[in-house]
């Protein structure tokens, strides 16, 4: 992609129900790296992701993309940049797999322009790299879990947006399945240059695939960078409240959390 776009949050504060989630915080996702996003539950993480992708409205301040407010955005001019996997999503009744995928093409479409060998293309080629090609006449309803998963991540490479956003896209995926997406999104990242932000769980798994590591605690953030150079034992135990070891990952070289319980005292 020859554009890079760029996304920010400046200022916010967002809240559900007449309660602040997140009470004033500000963050640059880094165009053309792979950001993540953790830290405990119920500490904003989705919120601030829902915020930038124009599905919540902050309180006060603004989401700019391209230095733009958001808000203020044209629904498909901001489609057509940016693509949010949502946690928990939940497809139309009976809908097939390619049916589902194939709406990712949407905020492409315009009011005159027809179905293109482009958007065959795009469909296909989200449905051989999420590997459901083989479901593609399925209703979605019918599908296990991960599958479901999966389906939903190919609708958002569907697409092809210079920006990706994603709530836990690994929700209900098995191990090998979870690095099978993280590969594939770090795929796109490098090939295409694709804007990632990611919402993760898994803090070792955030360790090894993230460029930018965001850590959020009660709403705010508490360190930005590369996670070389923010993980530590002390980060560790003020976000999560969990002592640990660090020690390099054998197969990355990243930051390896190892946690530590009551009886276990660190080697050395």
């Amino acid at each position: 992609m020859s554009v890079r776009h760029t996304l920010e949050a400046r200022d916010v504060r967002i809240g559900y129900d007449g309660r602040e989630i997140v009470p004033g915080l500000s963050v640059r996702i880094p165009p053309g790296r792979f950001t993540v996003i953790v830290g405990p539950n119920a500490c904003g993480k989705s919120t601030l992701l829902r915020a930038m992708a124009r599905l919540h409205a902050p309180t006060s301040g603004a989401v700019l993309l391209d230095g733009r407010p958001v808000q203020q955005t044209p629904t498909r001019e901001v489609a057509s940049v940016l693509g949010i996997l949502p946690q928990s999503p939940v497809a139309p009744e009976g809908i097939t797999v390619s049916d589902l995928v194939a709406r990712g093409r949407y905020p492409h479409q315009g009011w005159f322009r027809r179905w293109t060998a482009e958007d065959d293309a795009a469909v296909g080629a989200a449905l051989l790299s999420t590997d459901v090609l083989e479901l593609a006449e399925r209703p979605v309803d019918e599908l296990s879990g991960g599958q479901r998963q999966r389906v939903w991540i190919a609708m958002a490479l569907a697409q092809r947006t210079d920006i990706l956003l994603l709530d836990e896209p690994t929700t209900f995926l098995d191990v090998a399945h979870q690095m099978d997406v993280l590969d594939l999104l770090t795929d796109l990242n490098r090939e295409r240059g694709v804007t990632l932000v990611a919402v993760l769980h898994e803090l070792n798994m955030a360790c090894r695939y993230a460029d930018h590591l965001i850590a959020m605690k009660q709403g705010e953030v508490v360190a930005q960078g590369p996670p070389a150079e923010i993980v530590t034992e002390e980060l560790v135990t003020e976000v999560f409240g969990m002592r640990c070891s660090i020690v390099p990952d054998p197969a990355s070289g990243t930051p390896l959390v190892v946690p530590l319980g009551r009886h276990h005292v660190p080697a050395g």
